[in-house]
């Protein structure tokens, strides 16, 4: 969300919080300015009205989201698919602590079956769909990563990114790990590593430590 107003972020910010808290519904307008310290004419100015601005909220992060993907498997080529598939896990990883009121609402927006779901999320997931199977095929065509099936790799690794953001209240209440903590981040970032040099990785690269350490420095 760059080059906005003090007054625009103010409302995102606010707009943000109040989905996480009550839900999009349940959260007004007048909460929304209220908690921004601005008049709920702004919002109207802005967003013309409360479903877009949580249009402008999912589409500002998944756009973002989406265009990381793109930036570091621009690099498949270059630095190798081990080392790309490593520094894509912990890229969005961070990118989701950095935005966890973000990340976590738009996750509760994935399970609702509504028209926004429809015409903007499927979209932008089928962007990330799209990510990783080009990336898992180049690893598997240069021998980098073991044959594997590619859609079922493809939900246990989304399984393991999500899980922070699904299982933040339980992991903060019962195990006291907070997932907007960057140490909590790296920490889960090397089990996730150590997921896919056990189940992914192929030859040379899967006794590399090296690998690793690059994509968490």
């Amino acid at each position: 969300m760059k080059n906005i107003t003090s007054t625009k972020e103010a409302i995102i910010d606010a707009a943000l919080y109040l989905f996480h808290l009550k839900g999009f519904h349940a959260a007004s307008i007048r909460d929304i300015a209220g908690r921004a310290g601005v008049n709920p004419a702004n919002i109207s100015y802005y967003f013309k009205n409360k479903h877009g601005l949580l249009e402008y909220c999912i589409v500002s992060y998944m756009e973002e989201y989406t265009s990381l993907m793109s930036e570091t498997l621009a690099r498949a080529e270059s630095i190798g698919s081990a080392a790309c598939m490593f520094e894509m896990v912990n890229s969005i990883l961070h990118f989701q602590r950095k935005h966890f009121l973000s990340a976590r609402f738009i996750f509760g927006e994935f399970s609702l079956d509504s028209n926004l779901n429809r015409e903007i999320l499927s979209t932008y997931l089928a962007r990330e769909r799209y990510h990783f199977e080009t990336l898992i095929e180049h690893g598997i065509r240069t021998k980098a990563f073991r044959p594997v099936q590619i859609p079922v790799f493809i939900l246990q690794l989304k399984g393991l990114l999500s899980a922070p953001l699904i299982h933040a209240s339980y992991a903060a209440e019962l195990l006291h790990i907070f997932s907007q903590e960057a140490y909590y981040t790296d920490q889960y970032a090397k089990q996730v590593n150590s997921f896919l040099k056990s189940s992914l990785l192929s030859g040379p690269d899967a006794k590399n430590p090296f690998l690793e350490m690059q994509a968490l420095a």
